[in-house]
This record gives C-alpha cells, structure tokens and sequence, in this order.
C-alpha cells in the first residue's frame, strides 16, 4: 500500500489524471469539435478520471497522503 499526495495523482507517473484529461481534450480536437465545446466538457473529463483513479487505487490498496483524518464537527456547544 502507497501512500501519494494529491500532486503525484495529478501529475505523477503511476496516477496521471492531467495527461488523460489532456489525451481526451486532444482527441476531440483532432475530431473537429470546436474549442468551446471542449472547454465546457473539460470539468466532465476531470471527474470521469478522478472516478477511475479512485478505482484504481482502491484495486490496488493505494492512498492519498495529505488528507488529514476526517474529523466531523462537534455538534454541541463550546464553553458552556
């Protein structure tokens, strides 16, 4: 089990969200699809890939380092 930090998901080897979003953009530019177009899907790619890395890594036991623990906020009031 390895740990990453967000910026080797983004842009590491082994988890490389940014090239695949780069790969899809360019393949609908060598479709014809005009640049709006593609810059409205842009947020639709990101998604899809994080889905699949966060597939991935949970096939392969991986984490992301620097999320610290989730802590849910104390429901009751302070001081009193």
């Amino acid at each position: 089990m390895a740990k990453y930090t967000f910026e080797n998901i983004m842009y590491g080897e082994k988890y490389n969200i940014e090239s695949d979003v780069f790969m899809a953009a360019y393949e609908l530019v060598k479709q014809g699809v005009k640049p709006t177009n593609i810059r409205e899907q842009l947020r639709e790619f990101y998604v899809r890939e994080a889905i699949k890395t966060t597939i991935k890594m949970i096939k392969e036991g991986d984490s992301i380092s620097d999320i610290s623990e989730l802590q849910l906020p104390s429901l009751r009031k302070e001081g009193k």
